[in-house]
């Protein structure tokens, strides 16, 4: 799409920066420079389609999404071990925490991930 041309004259481009501060704090200002007309492309909005497609995931799990605070030494390793093995980082990182969990369930027993009963509030008091 061509962008159109329209002549726009701009008289905040014709004070300096002292007037500006000046008119914004509602003093008296200078009268401005001559007057110029200036030429600014202005292009219309093109209309992007947000409603990306769903991806399908394996029917076997239920992913979730965290964001996690880690040493910069550890995203640079897995990065490394990502890039050099051939797997995305969520496939290493997968794999640790796979690891880890069988590693501590091993020595601690089967995690229960039932959820918890919420307390009431009011039995604080």
């Amino acid at each position: 799409m061509m962008s159109q041309r329209k002549k726009v004259s701009n008289p905040a481009n014709n004070y300096s920066l002292k007037d500006q501060f000046l008119q914004q704090t509602g003093r008296p200002v200078h009268a401005p420079k001559v007057s110029e007309k200036c030429e600014i492309p202005v292009e219309e909005p093109v209309p992007q389609n947000r409603a990306q497609p769903e991806k399908e995931e394996p029917e076997n799990y239920d992913w979730d999404r965290w964001t996690i605070i880690c040493r910069k030494e550890f995203k640079q390793k897995i990065t490394a071990i990502s890039e050099k093995e051939g797997f995305t980082i969520r496939e290493i990182v997968e794999k640790f925490f796979i690891d880890g969990i069988v590693a501590y369930e091993a020595k601690h027993g089967v995690i229960d991930t039932t959820p918890k009963k919420k307390k009431n509030i009011d039995s604080l008091t």
